[in-house]
């Protein structure tokens, strides 16, 4: 990793999510993001590809918090001598529509949506429309 510092921006960082071992971690690191744009992490935690991982900036001025933003684990390297292991990430961005399979992360809206199949597909098809228009 002291390799990749020299060519990339670095920022303190607390990330937290759930490991291979399901338990939850709040682990303190540095986010490495180059300049090929490409953002990655090194974790004692070991967590696997496509888990949700949460990133705050850590600022050195007392007070001044940051809201964590939401990132997906794109790719897992082998462990390092040191028990670390190098994570890349793709920063998640919340959904403007529903999907085109037309899932919902919401149980919830599934159960209420098996009744009224034919309404959801008319509203889904005319938000479209409109996003189309604008």
């Amino acid at each position: 990793m002291d390799k990749l510092a020299k060519t990339s921006d670095n920022y303190r960082i607390e990330i937290s999510g759930w490991g291979l071992d399901s338990n939850f971690f709040v682990e303190n690191t540095d986010l490495l993001w180059d300049r090929g744009r490409d953002k990655k992490v090194s974790l004692h935690h070991a967590v696997s590809e496509g888990t949700i991982v949460f990133i705050r900036l850590l600022l050195a001025e007392a007070g001044l918090n940051t809201l964590p933003v939401a990132y997906q684990v794109a790719a897992v390297e082998p462990m390092d001598s040191d028990g670390c292991c190098e994570t890349h990430l793709k920063q998640l961005h919340p959904r403007t529509k529903v999907s085109s399979e037309g899932r919902s992360a919401s149980n919830s809206f599934e159960g209420s949506r098996e009744s009224d199949t034919c309404e959801a597909k008319e509203s889904s098809e005319q938000m479209e429309t409109e996003e189309v228009l604008q």
